[in-house]
């Protein structure tokens, strides 16, 4: 049965955003905070949604903002789990911090959702998405998500908004951070970095960092899994601990050798080996029930990237800068199962990319015009083996794809009012090309306070695995098309900011699994899906005295208007709350993040694409509570600890998958400024 928004459930939410943004007047009016420190935490400079730096304030589309302190206190929380803890983010993991997770933008997927480092597009162009869990937090300065389609600034696959990571830029005096620190399941976490400039902090700016982690893991399977030994059933995945290993580095160094002429390269490489509950046969035996009896094994996934950008800022004239970028990727994948019976196992998928970009900003007076052309390439080579795909003659995969873009985009300022217009066309090898749009326009009742309305478009090209995979692929695929719509109403204040936005995404041609009755294979993609996904969106931070106080509430609607299902994996409502305190050399805090019920669903469908049938397993509603604190004990050193789900909630983003239990993780910094 299609949902749909109820009237209690949109006024109860409008009124809870009231009041959040209505709190924060009375807020302003009564913080001590300084203009200084207000400026460093609630008045940052957006990037992502222009791709140029502009104040929060002169922000259209609707963002979220995570600076430094915030990432510092994570901890041993995972990328994944930080984004967890933000408004219009709902995530869904595997198990713990090393495995493959994906993160949903206000309901979209994760293939529909653009994960950029420092500029640079990190996708897995097999199966789409950013590569979350191969990510060291450590290595992250700060992170930056806007929301809505974003097709005219990123082209393809930014549907439901983008996420971009940023690492460290150096300049100013000489930085050195350092961190170690041990907790539950055995995780340790080891990270330095150093950055400054030379001779003048407007000449050579550099930086670096390294990051190590480990951790022995845990079982992962749940009782509920179909392939959980308690099950009985053919298949019995084991249900040793499984864990992970991460290596990280970025380096950055650029060199101003006039004023406004700038040259540089940067580099982010990873490394994650985790482990993963698996089952193989140990016959072939076409007289036996499924070839042969399964034995358990811990399957192991290696996922490895490396980017290597350079880059030069020149200002041209006064009026006029120009942007060049390239950048290479070396991205790759491989699934190896050990020689237990016969169907070991040792798939792998290289992902290589090149991207060429040329951004022009010009000044027109108060206006700001932006011009770019971009080239990209993209390359896929597969060895599958028929254990993991089921291919015979069909195992080896040598796809490649180009994308050559214009774009351009105006954003007008005149007095109260903010507008911008964009346009982007894509033309993408083996299909027809595509052309975006967007308009938004704002507009400042006062200096604080503002309204805002956004309409764009999107699309996402179907990924190599969708067309090509061996046995369940579709060559005949279309892209999807997007049409986004928000209205919102924020306000920035010298130690608050409140934002309410109320959104609409219509996704045609949206791709989903067809199964056939009796069939439980994997099915093939097909173009059949027309996905509405509307919400309510509230939340604020504030400063009163020595707090910092973050909140955030989330309504989601999202149907798959095809078989009126719910989309899978998605959470009707989301709350967080946090709470920061410090007291000369003690910081303490607290976060509560709430995630309602989500279903995940396998549908039949008739030869004539009719829906005859729907399976359906629940997620169970949860709620998570961590606390953490420092100590600055000496000048420069800090002794940390964090204890993350404190109550021990058993909870399941993934049906048949646990997430970790009561955790804690401790440890000693060192920063030198």
């Amino acid at each position: 049965m299609k949902q749909q928004f109820s009237s209690k459930n949109l006024s109860a939410l409008l009124c809870v955003s009231f009041i959040t943004l209505s709190s924060t007047v009375f807020s302003q009016n009564n913080s001590s905070v300084s203009v200084a420190t207000a400026s460093n935490s609630l008045e940052p400079i957006i990037v992502t949604a222009t791709r140029s730096a502009t104040k929060a304030e002169d922000v259209l589309a609707d963002f979220v903002y995570i600076g430094p302190e915030e990432i510092a206190q994570a901890a041993q929380t995972s990328l994944t789990d930080l984004l967890q803890q933000q408004r219009g983010i709902q995530v869904s993991s595997y198990g713990g911090n090393g495995n493959l997770s994906s993160v949903n933008l206000r309901g979209t997927s994760n293939a529909q959702s653009l994960l950029l480092i420092d500029g640079v597009r990190i996708d897995n162009s097999a199966s789409g998405g950013g590569i979350l869990n191969s990510i060291p937090l450590s290595l992250i300065d700060h992170i930056e998500i806007v929301f809505g389609a974003q097709g005219t600034m990123y082209g393809s696959n930014a549907i439901g908004g983008v996420i971009q990571v940023f690492t460290k830029t150096g300049g100013g005096p000489t930085q050195f951070t350092a961190s170690s620190g041990y907790g539950t399941y055995g995780t340790s976490m080891n990270n330095a970095s150093l950055a400054g400039s030379i001779d003048d902090v407007n000449k050579t700016k550099y930086s670096i960092g390294l990051s190590q982690e480990n951790s022995s893991g845990f079982n992962t399977l749940a009782t509920n899994n179909n392939c959980s030994p308690s099950k009985q059933n053919s298949c019995v995945y084991a249900t040793n601990a499984t864990g992970y290993t991460r290596l990280g580095a970025t380096g950055q160094i650029s060199q101003e050798w006039s004023k406004g002429q700038q040259l540089g390269v940067s580099i982010f490489a990873s490394s994650n080996k985790n482990q993963y509950p698996g089952s193989t046969i140990d016959s072939l035996d076409p007289n036996l029930p499924y070839g042969g009896p399964y034995n358990p094994l811990v399957g192991q996934q290696f996922n490895k990237f490396f980017t290597a950008t350079g880059f030069t800022k020149n200002q041209i004239t006064e009026i006029w800068q120009s942007v060049l970028q390239i950048s290479a990727v070396s991205n790759s994948q491989q699934s190896i199962w050990p020689p237990i019976g016969v169907t070991s196992a040792n798939d792998k998928i290289d992902m290589p990319e090149y991207d060429y970009l040329w951004q022009n900003n010009i000044l027109i007076g108060e206006d700001r015009l932006q011009l770019l052309a971009e080239h990209r390439s993209q390359y896929v080579y597969v060895t599958n083996t028929p254990a993991l795909t089921g291919c015979v003659d069909n195992c080896l995969v040598n796809q490649s794809r180009t994308t050559d873009s214009i774009a351009g985009s105006y954003e007008l300022k005149r007095g109260n009012n903010l507008a911008t217009l964009s346009l982007r066309n894509d033309s993408i090898s083996g299909f027809n090309s595509k052309v975006t749009g967007g308009a938004a326009y704002g507009y400042f009742f006062t200096k604080e306070w503002r309204a805002s309305v956004n309409y764009s478009t999107g699309y996402r090209v179907p990924t190599f695995n969708d067309m090509y995979s061996p046995g369940t692929a579709n060559p005949a695929l279309t892209p999807e098309s997007s049409h986004s719509i928000e209205a919102g109403v924020n306000y920035e204040g010298r130690s608050t900011t409140g934002r309410l936005s109320i959104y609409q995404n219509n996704i045609s041609n949206y791709i989903e699994p067809y199964y056939t009755a009796g069939s439980n294979l994997n099915g093939y993609p097909i173009n059949i899906g027309l996905a509405k996904i509307q919400g309510i969106s509230a939340g604020a931070q504030t400063y009163i005295g020595n707090f910092l106080l973050r909140g955030s509430v989330d309504h989601l609607n999202a149907i798959d208007e095809n078989s009126g299902s719910f989309l899978p994996r998605r959470a009707r409502n989301t709350a967080n709350l946090a709470a920061d305190y410090k007291q000369g050399k003690i910081n303490l805090g607290a976060n509560l993040t709430y995630s309602g019920q989500t279903n995940e669903y396998s549908i039949k469908y008739a030869p004539d694409y009719t829906v005859i049938g729907t399976n359906v397993q629940t997620n169970n509603p949860y709620t998570l509570l961590s606390l953490y604190s420092s100590y600055e004990f000496e000048p420069h050193w800090k002794v940390f600890a964090r204890w993350n789900n404190v109550t021990n909630s058993h909870y399941q983003t993934i049906y048949g998958y646990n997430n970790m239990g009561s955790n804690i993780f401790a440890g000693v910094s060192y920063s030198y400024r």
